[in-house]
């Protein structure tokens, strides 16, 4: 008879910690935020600046104000036309809220 008792507390504790620990799974999942991406390529004109002195030095200060905005730098990609450098392409992302349009 104490046998009996023995396992079936033990069944049941066992039973009441697997329910318990279930329902804490339930409760503690965190909703998964919702970002979207927002991506903008910009030109930078070398032809505009002298392509030996000014056109580096111009793209990094671009460089640096996009990503002091919030942006991440993601490519780059030089504009060549009649084997004369005329500009880079400059991309950037960053995360943004999604409207109910894209979700």
């Amino acid at each position: 008879m104490m046998k009996e008792r023995t396992l079936i507390g033990i069944l049941f504790g066992t039973l009441l910690g697997m329910l318990l620990a279930q329902s804490g799974n339930i409760s503690a999942q965190a909703v998964p935020a919702v970002t979207c991406e927002e991506t903008k390529t910009i030109f930078r004109d070398a032809s505009r600046f002298s392509r030996k002195h000014n056109a580096a030095e111009n793209m990094s200060k671009k460089h640096d104000e996009y990503t002091k905005s919030g942006w991440k730098f993601v490519d780059m990609e030089t504009y060549i036309e009649n084997a004369d450098l005329e500009g880079f392409f400059l991309t950037y992302s960053r995360e943004t809220a999604c409207s109910k349009a894209d979700t």
